[in-house]
C-alpha cells in the first residue's frame, strides 16, 4: 500500500492512471451499445430481405413434357449397295463395248463384247460329234439286246457320248461368255478395257454399282451400339443440307480393330439415282425415347458443383433449382430431361433470384407447349407428325463439336 500511495503522489503516474482508466470506461461503453442495437439491426435486415423478394416480379410459363426420340449421331458416308467387277470368263479382243461409262444399265444387258473368232465353228463341231456319239451308243445299246456287244464296248460308248456332251457344254458357255453381261440393275462406273483391248480371262471389263438403295455408313461407339435397333427409323443430312431417310439395315457384331467402334448400314431408296456414292453426311440413329421439356438455352443455368438445371417455380410461388440432362440441341431450342411432367419454368428474371425465395409471377401464354419439330416430309402426314421430333436435329453431340451463341435468343 505505502508503495502505491508514492507512486499515486507521483503527477505523471496519477495522469497515466486516470488516462487509462477514461480508455477502458470508453471502450466498455461502445461494446454495450453495439449489443443493444445488434437485435434491432437483424430485424430490419430481415424485414429488408422480406421486402425486397415480395417485390421481385418474374415471367414465367407453364410446360408439359413431351415424348422424344433420343439418337446417335454420327459422321458417315454414302456407298453403293452393290460394287461389282465384272470380268472375263475367256481370252480374247474387245469386240463390241455397247455401254458408256455412266450410263444406266438392267440386269443381264451387255457391258463388253470379245470377237467370237473360231467358237461359234467349235460349237458346230461338238453338236455334230454329239449327234454321232448319239448314234453310236444306240447301235451299241441295240446290238447289247441281241447279245452281239459286250460290257466293255458298251461302256466305251457311254464314255464316248458323255465326252461329247461335255464338249458340246463347253462350247456353248464359251459362245455364251463371248458377251459380258451386268450381273443386276445398276450403273457402269467405270470401264477398264477400250475397242481392240485383248483381255484375258479374270481381267476386270466394268464397274457395275447398285445405288438403289443407297447406303449411309458410319461408325457407333461401343457405348451406343446396343441401343440400336435394326430395322429402326433413322435419318442423315449430307453437306448440301439435304436430309434424307431409311432405315437402320445393319448393325456389324465385330468392332474395327483399330477404332473399335461397330459399323452401321442405313438403307435409303433411290430410284432416280439422284444420291451418289462417297457423300460426306451425318447421320442420325435412334436410340430410345424419353419424356422432355423443349427450352430456350438461355434459359439453363449452372448450381455451385457445376451442374446444368433450370430454375423453376413450385405451389407456392418459391424457386426452385432443378438439375437437367441435356438431350438435344437444336435451332428451335435445347430438349431437356429431368423436369417434372408439368412444370412452371422461370423464363424471365431466372438470374435475379435464388432457391427459397418467394416471388411474384406473371404467367406468359403456352404457345401450344411448344411441340416437338418436324421435317418437311412428316407435314403432309400432321397431325401425328406433330408430336414426333424432326429426323435430324443439331444434336447434343453436334453442339458440342460446333458451339454456338445463344446469349442472345429470345425466350421460348
Amino acid at each position: 500500500m505505502n508503495f502505491l500511495f508514492s507512486l499515486w503522489r507521483q503527477r505523471n503516474y496519477r495522469v497515466a492512471a486516470i488516462v487509462a482508466v477514461l480508455a477502458v470506461l470508453w471502450l466498455l461503453s461502445g461494446l454495450l451499445s453495439g449489443s443493444k442495437q445488434q437485435v434491432p439491426e437483424k430485424a430490419a435486415s430481415t424485414a429488408a430481405k422480406r421486402a425486397a423478394s415480395e417485390d421481385i416480379t418474374v415471367k414465367a410459363r407453364r410446360l408439359q413434357a413431351q415424348p422424344y426420340v433420343t439418337r446417335v449421331v454420327v459422321n458417315s458416308r454414302t456407298e453403293a449397295n452393290r460394287s461389282v467387277q465384272v470380268r472375263a470368263e475367256l481370252d480374247g479382243v474387245i469386240a463390241a463395248l455397247p455401254v458408256a461409262e455412266g450410263q444406266q444399265v438392267a440386269a443381264g444387258d451387255v457391258i463388253c463384247e470379245i470377237a467370237a473368232e473360231d467358237r461359234p465353228e467349235k460349237l458346230a463341231r461338238a453338236q455334230a460329234t454329239l449327234r454321232k456319239a448319239e448314234l453310236d451308243y444306240a447301235g451299241a445299246k441295240k446290238l447289247k439286246g441281241r447279245g452281239l456287244q459286250s460290257e466293255t464296248a458298251m461302256a466305251q460308248q457311254e464314255v464316248a457320248l458323255a465326252e461329247a456332251r461335255a464338249d458340246l457344254k463347253r462350247a456353248q458357255v464359251d459362245v455364251k461368255n463371248l458377251k459380258i453381261r451386268a450381273p443386276y440393275a445398276g450403273v457402269v462406273n467405270s470401264r477398264a478395257v477400250e475397242l481392240g483391248d485383248f483381255i484375258r480371262r479374270g481381267e476386270e471389263c466394268a464397274t457395275v454399282l447398285d445405288l438403289n438403295p443407297v447406303l449411309i455408313v458410319g461408325e457407333v461407339s461401343e457405348s451406343q451400339v446396343g441401343n440400336l435397333q435394326p430395322g429402326a427409323p433413322a435419318s442423315a443430312q449430307l453437306q448440301q443440307g439435304q436430309l434424307i431417310e431409311g432405315r437402320l439395315r445393319y448393325v456389324s457384331q465385330q468392332a474395327h480393330p483399330t477404332t473399335r467402334a461397330y459399323r452401321v448400314e442405313v438403307a435409303v431408296p433411290n430410284p432416280d439415282g439422284a444420291l451418289r456414292s462417297g457423300l460426306s453426311a451425318r447421320m442420325a440413329l435412334p436410340t430410345g425415347e424419353v419424356l422432355a421439356h423443349r427450352i430456350n438455352a438461355s434459359l439453363l443455368t449452372l448450381d455451385d458443383r457445376g451442374q446444368l438445371g433450370v430454375r423453376t417455380l413450385d405451389e407456392d410461388h418459391r424457386v426452385r433449382f432443378v438439375n437437367v440432362r441435356l438431350v438435344s440441341d437444336e435451332n428451335e431450342g435445347v430438349w431437356v430431361a429431368g423436369l417434372p411432367a408439368r412444370a412452371l419454368l422461370i423464363t424471365v428474371g431466372q438470374e435475379y433470384v435464388s432457391e427459397g425465395e418467394q416471388v411474384a409471377v406473371e404467367l406468359e401464354a403456352s404457345a401450344g407447349d411448344l411441340p416437338a419439330p418436324v421435317s418437311s416430309a412428316d407435314a403432309a402426314n400432321a397431325p401425328e407428325a406433330a408430336s414426333r421430333p424432326a429426323p435430324l436435329g443439331t444434336g447434343a453431340d453436334i453442339a458440342a463439336q460446333q458451339p454456338e451463341s445463344r446469349a442472345q435468343e429470345p425466350q421460348q
